[in-house]
């Protein structure tokens, strides 16, 4: 809890960064949108300690594309979300080195959440919104929720600065033999 905080809704600091996204998607979904994407990096803090982490935070809801012809309307899922997760971690260089390992969130729905793992190191979550939060929320659509620290899960090799040869590559090597009297313009 803060000493000073700025209204009573700010007077703790907060643990996760999902009640906010889970607000805005409850509020784009009483405004009819049947699709809601939306991330936020921010702060979270730890409530025993207040040790004080940058996280990456996302959730889906909704329609899985956006409403066309060609595709049929289905509702977004735990793959879709995990997949879009993946890609994000592929740009870190070092995909082989992350997991998936099913495990349990009191916010997340059991059998559909997972944690995410950098080597030995956990660095994240993933799973769908447990579905009695759903319903105290009043979400029209279950929400698919991911976390990932910044620092851990998306902390990257930068690339090194290697000088360019200043000699052109040779892609074919043809030597002509020609008598030393024949002048170059013949």
């Amino acid at each position: 809890p803060l000493t000073n905080p700025i209204s009573a809704e700010l007077g703790a600091m907060r643990v996760s960064l999902w009640p906010g996204l889970l607000r805005a998607v409850r509020e784009n979904q009483r405004r009819q949108q049947p699709r809601v994407r939306l991330f936020e990096i921010g702060r979270r803090y730890e409530s025993s300690t207040g040790a004080e982490t940058e996280v990456l935070a996302g959730v889906a809801a909704g329609a899985r594309f956006a409403e066309q012809w060609a595709e049929d309307s289905a509702r977004v899922d735990f793959f879709d979300v995990k997949s879009d997760l993946e890609a994000l971690i592929t740009l870190t260089g070092e995909a082989h080195q992350f997991r998936f390992v099913r495990e349990e969130h009191p916010a997340l729905h059991p059998g559909q959440s997972a944690r995410v793992f950098r080597g030995d190191e956990a660095v994240g979550w993933i799973g769908t919104l447990h579905p009695r939060h759903t319903q105290r929320l009043d979400l029209t659509y279950p929400a698919i929720l991911f976390e990932l620290e910044t620092a851990g899960g998306l902390g990257s090799r930068v690339p090194q600065y290697a000088e360019i040869s200043k000699y052109p590559a040779i892609r074919r090597d043809i030597a002509v033999i020609v008598d030393e009297a024949v002048p170059a313009e013949a």
